[in-house]
C-alpha cells in the first residue's frame, strides 16, 4: 500500500469541511496544522457523506453566582478564564464511508493503497497526546480478511478517550445513533466495531451499547495496535472536544434514549435522591477525609454510592433518580448525564485543578452546577493527581442552602 512512506509525510484529510463546519469554517487547529486538509476534495480519496446524524449546535456558559461554594484567589481567577471561553460552537456530526481505509489505535487513514491520509477528525488536536499513529510499515500490512465480508456494515464507535467510562459516555456513546441513520440509507446489517481496552470497561461500555440498541446488536472487539484493513468503513464524525465542548443534541439524545430504556426495565429506587459519590483509591486523587465527609453527608440523608462495580442499567436508574448528587470530579459523575435537568450537582476537587469538562456537561444538561474546592495532600504534583481535604463546615453550609 505505502511501503516506504514515513508518518512525517502523511497529512490530514478532513471528512467534509463545509457540511459539519459550515461554508468557510475551519475547525480548530485544522487552519495552522494541516491546510490542506481544506483544499482537498475528500471524495477523492473515497471519503462521502452518507447521512447527517446531529445538526450543529451553539451555547453559552452562565456560570452562577454562588457556583463556587468558597470563593477564593484561584476561584475568581477561575471564573475569569471560564468566562472568556464560554460560547461554544459545535460541529454538525455525519456519517461518512471510508473506502480503502485503515483503522489502528483510533485513527483512521484514508485512501491507502494510493494517496494515504489521516482522517483529522480521528486524530485532531487534543487527541494527539492519547493516541499515537501506527508506521507506515504496519498500514501496508493491515489484515484484509477478518472485515472483507461486504455483507456488513463495518462502523466504527470510538475516539482517543474511549479507554475512559466518561469518555465513551459523552464522546461516543451518542453516535450510536449513526446504525439508526444507515438503516434509512443501506438495509445490510450492522457490525459496531470497538477497541478492547479491558475486561472491565469493555463489559461496561458493551452493556451501554446493547442498552441502546438491543441485545442483537453485532458486537466486535478489536485490538486497539493491531491495524485492519477495510473496503469499505462508516464512522460518524465527532459530537464533543474535550474539554469545553459537547453537542446539546447529541447528549440529549443519548441521555433520553438510555434513561428511557433503563426505566422501562426497571424504575428507579426509591428512596436515594440524594447521592453522595465515592471514587476507589485505586484511581488516585483520593479523598483524604472522605470518612468525615461520608458521616456528614449521611446526617443529611444521602445515600452512599460507589457506582464501580454496578452494571450500567443499574448506574443509569441511580443517576435518573437523583435530586442531589455531590462526589468527586472523576468518570463516575459523568452518570450526571443520566440525571434530570435542575438536578442539582456538588462538585468536589483538589484545588488548583482547572477542569471545565463537569461544568460544560451540566450546562449542556441544564443542571445546577457547584463546586468545592479542598486542599492538595501533595502540593509537588499537579492539583488533579493529588490527594486532597474538604472542609466538612463548607460543605455542611452548602448542603443546607439546598
Amino acid at each position: 500500500m505505502i511501503a516506504g512512506q514515513s508518518n512525517a509525510t502523511l497529512s490530514y484529510i478532513c471528512c467534509s469541511v463545509t457540511r459539519t463546519y459550515g461554508t468557510g469554517a475551519i475547525p480548530q487547529g485544522l487552519n495552522e496544522d494541516v491546510p490542506e486538509a481544506v483544499s482537498t476534495d475528500p471524495t477523492s480519496l473515497g471519503i462521502d457523506v452518507v447521512t447527517d446524524l446531529f445538526a450543529t449546535a451553539r451555547y453559552h456558559w452562565r456560570f452562577p453566582a454562588d457556583g463556587f461554594v468558597v470563593p477564593t484567589t484561584f476561584t475568581q481567577e477561575l471564573g475569569a478564564f471560564y468566562a472568556s471561553i464560554a460560547t461554544r460552537n459545535c460541529p454538525a456530526s455525519v456519517v461518512v464511508r471510508l473506502k480503502d481505509a485503515v483503522l489502528a489505535n483510533s485513527i483512521i487513514y484514508a485512501n491507502v493503497s494510493e494517496t494515504p491520509k489521516i482522517v483529522y477528525e480521528t486524530h485532531r488536536p487534543n487527541d494527539r497526546g492519547a493516541v499515537s499513529t501506527v508506521s507506515s510499515d504496519a498500514i501496508s500490512t493491515a489484515d484484509p480478511e477478518r472485515f472483507a465480508n461486504s455483507a456488513w456494515k463495518n462502523l466504527f464507535i470510538g475516539s482517543a478517550g474511549s479507554s475512559n467510562y466518561g469518555h465513551w459516555l459523552v464522546d461516543d456513546l451518542p453516535r450510536l445513533k449513526a446504525i439508526d441513520a444507515l438503516a434509512q440509507v443501506d438495509p445490510r446489517p450492522v457490525r459496531v466495531l470497538i477497541h478492547s481496552h479491558g475486561s472491565a470497561i469493555d463489559d461496561i461500555r458493551i452493556q451501554s451499547i446493547r442498552m441502546m440498541l438491543g441485545e442483537a446488536v453485532h458486537i466486535d472487539l478489536l485490538t486497539p495496535d493491531i491495524p485492519y484493513h477495510f473496503d469499505e468503513l462508516f464512522y460518524a464524525t465527532p459530537v464533543s472536544q474535550h474539554p469545553v465542548q459537547k453537542s446539546p443534541i447529541a447528549i440529549d439524545h443519548a441521555a433520553r434514549e438510555i434513561v428511557s430504556r433503563a426505566l422501562a426495565e426497571r424504575p428507579a429506587p426509591d428512596g436515594q435522591t440524594l447521592l453522595f459519590v465515592t471514587r476507589s483509591s485505586r484511581y488516585g486523587r483520593t479523598l483524604a477525609n472522605e470518612e468525615a465527609i461520608r458521616n456528614l453527608v449521611e446526617r443529611y440523608g444521602f445515600t452512599t454510592v460507589n457506582p464501580e462495580g454496578m452494571s450500567f442499567a443499574e448506574q443509569v436508574r441511580l443517576f435518573a433518580g437523583a435530586q442531589v448528587v455531590i462526589g468527586q470530579m472523576g468518570a463516575a459523575m459523568t452518570n450526571t448525564l443520566f440525571c434530570r435537568p435542575t438536578t442539582t450537582l456538588i462538585y468536589l476537587a483538589p484545588s488548583g485543578w482547572i477542569e471545565p469538562f463537569y461544568w460544560d456537561l451540566s450546562v449542556v444538561r441544564g443542571q445546577y452546577y457547584r463546586v468545592l474546592f479542598g486542599d492538595v495532600s501533595d502540593p509537588s504534583v499537579a492539583p488533579h493527581r493529588s490527594d486532597f481535604s474538604i472542609d466538612p463546615d463548607a460543605l455542611e453550609t452548602a448542603i443546607t442552602l439546598l
